[in-house]
């Protein structure tokens, strides 16, 4: 990655800022799943059968993926902050307008304007982390991608409490005015454009077509979709294996998914400290194989289980089910952690042809696997997620073993091998002049 040449930061500010993006990250997590459990009340409004309503989620989806196209020449040019404040307005606006439209073509708009601006978002938000990681020179991206996961959990809970008592659109117009202005405060702390770099990152950018994609960037796309698919596999169908295998009731059917998550936040906070030690594709590699392992005996003991008991059945299973959390919290932060080292893209550019790549295959496994739990069984749908496990554990070693390739790092040189960092990053912070008590630790 290019070298830096904005004004040293601050250890205040390089705290500030990070607190500025935890706060970025969770209200995205919160945002994504707050209309979720308002579904059916927002069918009913616009009164479509589910065929029609799975038609126009469907399609609505590609909004998201064609900020994918253009979103780095946004952050060239503008700089992070404005790119997040626009583009989660433009989205909660979407977002409050859900429960007064009664027209599906209406709905199908605000939908699609929505997944756009969180495409946009999206981008921006991950890119400006990576960037802020390097800055740094510390892992801390795993503790912005579990202040994602915090947000979604804590919005499940909140939306499905309110659901008892509050009006749909009053729920939702709330819910669109309280997380503007969280994210317009949170993103204020983070880096401006006089301090992001992105005119730094724009000198060693080049156009870059898409079939001339860079090899280390499809290898790192692959990654990604090998890191977000036993992910998304858990979210889509755990609760349909707790009551179709498992045969647990109807309270009991979210558990797998909850232990699950419980345990992704643990291992992506655990990610910074265990980096110290450790290169951080090693890690996702350690993680990548202890997840094959636990989500397999997860699903196997609970088929073989549950035909003597649903609640042993689970409770066996709930072991893996948290070491399969384990494993897969590490995988995403891990893989987008070596998005700043693509030395003809911008870390935006890089990012937005792994997402992109990542977009349509996850889209073609979410198909293959619906008809693999139609044609065989609920319990097969687990194996995609399996494999990429694997994946990505291979996807891991290269990593490890490119980095060693790498020429050392100015200002790194006792850094141990097979240790963080991955991206070759500069020292943002100019402890040398700050009193002790105020530098920020590790």
């Amino acid at each position: 990655m290019g070298t830096f040449t904005t004004a040293m930061l601050s250890a205040s500010r390089a705290r500030k800022a990070m607190v500025g993006i935890i706060a970025g990250f969770f209200i995205q997590g919160f945002m994504a799943v707050a209309w979720v459990p308002r579904i059916p009340e927002i069918i009913d409004n616009i009164s479509v059968p589910f065929s029609t309503w799975g038609l126009i989620v469907g399609i609505a989806g590609l909004g998201g993926l064609i900020p994918l196209l253009f979103a780095s020449r946004l952050v060239n040019k503008f700089g992070s902050r404005p790119l997040l404040q626009v583009s989660f307005v433009v989205a909660c606006l979407s977002f409050a307008s859900f429960g007064f439209i009664h027209n599906p073509a209406l709905f199908f708009a605000a939908l699609f304007s929505q997944n756009f601006a969180y495409g946009v978002y999206n981008i921006v938000v991950n890119a400006h982390s990576v960037v802020f990681q390097d800055r740094i020179g510390r892992v801390i991206l795993g503790r912005f991608h579990a202040s994602w996961s915090i947000g979604a959990a804590l919005s499940a809970l909140l939306t499905g409490f309110f659901a008892t008592f509050v009006p749909l659109q009053v729920y939702l117009a709330l819910a669109a005015g309280v997380s503007a202005v969280v994210c317009l405060v949170g993103t204020g702390m983070i880096l401006g454009p006089k301090e992001d770099g992105h005119d730094q990152e724009q000198k060693r950018a080049s156009s870059v077509p898409l079939f001339k994609t860079p090899r280390y960037v499809v290898i790192l796309a692959f990654g990604l979709f090998f890191a977000v698919l036993p992910e998304a596999t858990v979210i889509d169908w755990s609760a349909i294996f707790a009551k179709k295998v498992l045969h647990l009731a109807t309270g009991w059917q979210g558990a797998p998914y909850s232990l699950f998550v419980i345990a992704m936040i643990v291992g992506r906070l655990a990610l910074g400290r265990l980096s110290r030690r450790r290169h951080l594709s090693r890690i996702g590699q350690i993680a990548a194989v202890l997840g094959a392992i636990s989500l397999t005996l997860a699903v196997l003991a609970g088929t073989i289980l549950a035909n003597i008991s649903p609640m042993l059945a689970l409770a066996v299973t709930a072991v893996f089910w948290i070491l399969t959390g384990l494993g897969a919290g590490p995988q995403v932060p891990a893989i987008f952690s070596n998005g700043g080292t693509v030395e003809t893209m911008t870390t935006a550019q890089a990012m937005s042809r792994m997402s992109l790549m990542n977009s349509l295959l996850i889209l073609l496994a979410k198909i293959l696997m619906g008809a693999m739990a139609q044609g065989i069984a609920v319990e097969s749908v687990f194996l995609p997620a399996l494999l990429a496990f694997v994946g990505v554990a291979l996807i891991h070693r290269y990593l490890v073993n490119r980095s060693k390739s790498l020429p050392p790092v100015p200002g790194y040189d006792d850094q141990p091998v097979d240790a963080f960092p991955v991206t070759s990053p500069q020292a943002a912070i100019s402890e040398s002049e700050i009193p002790e008590g105020e530098r920020l630790q590790p």
